[in-house]
């Protein structure tokens, strides 16, 4: 089930990002508790949908976004490896994009690590297309029109 994310959600969230996201990034990250204060501090922006089997059950996927103005920023979007390719991320997109056009955005951008090509893949599938390179983040910033 996709639900919105509950604040005990928080360590379930924190734990994705370091087995999910942090082992294929090209960043040193802190560790331990300066993780956790850094991932609370950046969900308490924005929105986040979150992946269960149940309301109470810890998450197994989460899209965090935020809005500036007319565009829908996805900041973080991990599933637990032991549930990809099951359609979570490509619900969770479908999702942030249905929320950002009630919220009135016409554009929704994300930034790819340049060598995470299963990601870029993932994001072309759902229309989303390169718009700029930024060398010194080593991130290909991606696009996609919403209305």
């Amino acid at each position: 089930m996709i639900r919105w994310k509950q604040q005990r959600d928080d360590n379930g969230i924190i734990q994705l990002v370091r087995t999910q996201l942090v082992p294929i990034s090209p960043w040193q990250h802190p560790r331990d508790s300066r993780l956790h204060s850094e991932i609370t501090r950046r969900l308490r922006k924005g929105a986040t949908l979150v992946v269960s089997l149940s309301r109470r059950s810890s998450p197994l996927a989460f899209l965090h976004m935020e809005f500036h103005y007319q565009t829908l920023l996805i900041d973080l979007l991990a599933v637990d490896s032991r549930y990809q390719n099951r359609q979570w991320g490509t619900e969770l997109m479908q999702r942030a994009e249905q929320f950002g056009l009630k919220k009135g955005c016409t554009i929704s951008r994300v930034f790819v690590d340049e060598d995470n090509y299963r990601a870029l893949r993932f994001y072309h599938r759902l229309g989303y297309y390169p718009q700029r390179t930024i060398e010194s983040l080593k991130v290909i910033e991606l696009a996609k029109v919403l209305v």
